[in-house]
């Protein structure tokens, strides 16, 4: 928390001092704050450089284990079919919510010129060199490009292989799941000592902010806030919806159940921390069997986060129109699976981690600018109680969902 304040309040100086240099300012203030840039774009690149080994460790680490690991096939293909149906769901309707928003309150073309330059950004291409795009050629290429989509498809498929090999013993002991997760772990060492400096950091990038573009980059992050609540807080209400129109639960049962969960969640910002309090629920208070509970609800916090998914939709499409691109039909639904294969693929990282691998790959898929990721760290700790909170949400109505579906399949057998 006193990390989370000092950022933010790093962020807010930057940019005042920006655009008070910006507007009033002499010309050897200037030039002090000129001088105070390249720092901020060091500190970003620090940031970077950990991302693509980040991802591809742990997405190919997590993949391997959920494969090798997996029991009960009924009861994990109707919670990943859950988990599948609720995602797309998220996305679509998130998608709808901001685009349109969007272009109600648009944003300036140019309110990212302080941290990327003032070269427009790079056109996006179409359909069928994005599909191509998607299957790298050569994955050490894809890495050395920061080709982060295509490495994420390329990690799922080595994780599954990885999983199918025969071998003595766990998977976890074989030498190559043991490096993954220990280069895992060392970019997530590099994150730590980076962030240590981050009020530092991200002063300076508000400050070539303020400098540039006055306080559009303010309009910028505040939209993105605004959003992050309106697409968390529609899809809590969805899983209202959801559990009422299915019949899993008595709706007024259901939410009075739920409650400490949620205020758990919003709490502590950790579906992880709120686990325990989520699997009493669920036993305790919805009457769940606790073979379900018990494979459901770990399965929720490290593959379904429904508000880590419907917030994403608003990072990534926000940093695309705050740089002035316009993403079609095509680039949208590229853009919304990227979003999901980075949520699945950001499991059990910390904060500042999971924004990296979650946001990363729609980033690229639409050409939008990656240095945008440390602003986006440096306030998203303001609607982190509402994301988290429908999470657990997401979690709790997902095992409610496929008690429902398990029990209807049960009578069906039954009667056949």
């Amino acid at each position: 928390m006193n990390r989370t304040r000092l950022i933010l309040g790093a962020l807010v100086l930057g940019t005042l001092a920006g655009v008070g240099v910006r507007w009033a300012g002499p010309a050897w203030l200037v030039d002090v704050a000129q001088a105070l840039l390249p720092v901020g774009q060091m500190w970003v690149r620090a940031l970077q450089m950990t991302l693509v080994p980040l991802i591809f460790a742990m997405i190919t680490h997590g993949v391997a284990s959920a494969v090798a690991g997996g029991r009960g096939s009924r009861l994990i293909g109707t919670t990943l079919g859950v988990f599948a149906i609720a995602m797309v769901v998220t996305v679509i309707l998130s998608t709808i919510l901001v685009e349109a928003v969007l272009h109600v309150w648009p944003i300036p073309a140019h309110a990212l010129d302080g941290l990327i330059g003032a070269e427009p950004p790079q056109p996006v291409p179409g359909l069928a060199a994005q599909l191509i795009a998607i299957i790298p050629e050569n994955p050490i290429g894809a890495a050395a490009q920061g080709q982060i989509f295509p490495l994420v498809i390329f990690g799922l498929a080595l994780g599954v292989a990885l999983a199918r090999i025969a071998r003595d013993g766990p998977i976890e002991t074989s030498p190559i799941m043991r490096l993954l997760s220990e280069l895992a772990q060392a970019m997530l060492k590099i994150v730590d000592w980076v962030l240590v400096v981050a009020p530092v950091g991200i002063f300076c990038l508000a400050l070539g902010l303020g400098l540039s573009s006055g306080l559009g980059v303010a309009q910028v992050l505040g939209l993105f806030i605004a959003l992050c609540f309106a697409t968390s807080l529609m899809m809590a209400a969805l899983c209202y919806v959801a559990v009422r129109v299915t019949r899993a639960a008595p709706l007024g049962r259901f939410a009075a159940a739920i409650a400490p969960a949620q205020a758990m969640a919003a709490g502590s910002c950790s579906s992880l921390a709120t686990t325990p309090v989520m699997i009493e629920v669920a036993v305790e208070r919805l009457g769940l069997p606790e073979d379900v509970v018990g494979l459901t609800i770990p399965m929720s916090v490290s593959l379904f986060r429904l508000g880590t998914v419907a917030h994403s939709v608003a990072a990534v499409l926000v940093a695309a129109h705050a740089v002035g691109i316009q993403p079609g039909p095509v680039q949208l639904v590229l853009a919304g699976l990227a979003v999901v294969l980075g949520s699945v693929s950001g499991a059990g990282l910390p904060g500042a981690a999971v924004i990296y691998a979650i946001y990363g790959p729609g980033l690229h898929v639409l050409g939008a600018p990656m240095a945008i990721m440390p602003l986006y760290v440096a306030v998203i700790a303001l609607a982190d109680p509402a994301i988290t909170a429908t999470s657990v949400t997401g979690d709790l109505t997902a095992v409610t969902l496929v008690q429902r579906w398990l029990m209807r399949r049960g009578r069906q057998t039954r009667e056949n």
